[in-house]
């Protein structure tokens, strides 16, 4: 066999706000280097595993971004790509070019395919097959169970993690009687592996995360496993060969110190596997000034951006007790200008005791809070029973709406 070089990405989220505030240009800076990247390392093939856009319909500006990237991957290298769907992405929005995007060797499987065997795709280069790809989608609810009468939870869940091991036996089984040169056999998915560690920015899937899937029941037989959904990259259960590539900008300030990455995998003429992390380049970064009101107002000051781009902040003053002033000079702070830009801000009155003052603690937006989330305050606010049966129906109820397609 010949040599096969892949770079594996997820969860580009095209199309993201952060706190009200674009993303276009760090997307657009993220697949300048991409493009240089593949050329530079002579990829084979490109794996997206999932998330290629925020939200289910993405605005024209997202679509005509990714769609751009496409076609400058096509004029520019000879990279074979092959896209699959993730739980932020809508089937109909990523199939609806496939007839298109096959003629410039990009392959795209948006959900689970009634005839999986559609699912394995072989990766060919100067008319030599190099290896597999088991592209396996984000699998919704309706492709790995049914729903049975009398259930309850616990087997709900078990149910789940039977189907997405079954899901992916079955495809491993039928590309071990297809790869009878025994070359190189990678596996996607779009979900969460148990013990992944999370961020703030990715939507609870396969019940709730309580469904996790763990390595052991993957099947033993892929030489590599691109995984999609969690943000942060990492291995899984200590696996070289089993990584979350995670996103390639941080999606939320709690990804701020991550280390953004892309996966270079390396099969060589033996099929013996290379793995190394290529650092992504972080145009702009998201920045946390904690605090007294004089203590964060001295950071911005001297806080000098460093990228092409002006960095984003979160702002947590916190205070004693309230003061009307601190609060006014804390709205003349928002309206200064640094070389910074305040798009998270907070403050809050650690004194809870003297009456009035927590009234004005800054309570978080409703946009900075998960659906989960909201659904906690509300349960702790009201006097149900059975409070974790209640978390769980929801839960079920949520991924429900979401998996349904639009």
């Amino acid at each position: 066999m010949n040599k096969f070089r892949i770079l594996h990405t997820s969860d580009w989220h095209i199309g993201q706000r952060l706190h009200g505030k674009d993303r276009h240009q760090e997307h657009e800076y993220f697949f300048q280097w991409l493009l240089r990247t593949l050329t530079e390392q002579h990829i084979d093939l490109l794996i997206i595993a999932g998330d290629i856009f925020d939200v289910g319909y993405p605005s024209n500006q997202a679509l005509k971004q990714y769609y751009n990237f496409l076609s400058r991957c096509n004029a520019t290298c000879s990279t074979q790509i092959v896209i699959t769907g993730g739980n932020h992405d809508y089937i109909s929005t990523l199939n609806a070019p496939k007839p298109l995007l096959e003629s410039l060797n990009i392959t795209v499987i948006g959900g689970a395919s009634a005839d999986y065997t559609k699912e394995l795709i072989p990766i060919e280069k100067d008319n030599k097959l190099l290896g597999y790809v088991c592209a396996i989608p984000y699998l919704r609810d309706k492709d790995i169970r049914q729903s049975v009468a009398g259930e309850n939870y616990d087997d709900r869940i078990k149910a789940t993690r039977n189907g997405i091991a079954e899901y992916y036996k079955r495809i491993a089984d039928y590309a071990q009687t297809s790869n009878i040169n025994n070359l190189p056999v990678i596996a996607t998915g779009h979900l969460y592996m148990a013990g992944a560690s999370t961020s703030e920015s990715e939507r609870e899937i396969q019940m709730g995360n309580e469904a996790a899937f763990k390595w052991d029941a993957f099947p033993q037989t892929f030489d590599y496993v691109a995984l999609g959904h969690i943000h942060r990259p990492q291995k899984v259960a200590q696996q070289e060969h089993v990584r979350y590539s995670g996103s390639p900008i941080p999606l939320s300030f709690s990804e701020r110190k991550d280390t953004k990455q892309v996966v270079l995998v390396e099969f060589d003429t033996e099929k013996q596997i290379s793995i190394q992390s290529i650092e992504v380049p972080i145009e702009r970064k998201l920045i946390s000034f904690s605090g007294t009101l004089a203590e964060v107002k001295e950071a911005i000051k001297v806080h000098k951006s460093a990228n092409q781009l002006t960095d984003w902040a979160e702002t947590r003053v916190t205070e004693p007790q309230y003061d009307p002033i601190l609060i006014a000079e804390y709205k003349e702070l928002l309206e200064e200008s640094f070389d910074v830009e305040i798009v998270k801000p907070s403050i809050s009155f650690t004194d809870r005791i003297k009456g009035v003052s927590a009234l004005y603690e800054e309570q978080p937006a409703l946009s900075d809070l998960t659906n989960t989330e909201v659904f906690e305050k509300l349960l702790e606010r009201s006097n149900f029973d059975q409070t974790e049966e209640l978390m769980g129906s929801y839960k079920e109820l949520v991924q429900s709406v979401f998996d349904k397609e639009q």
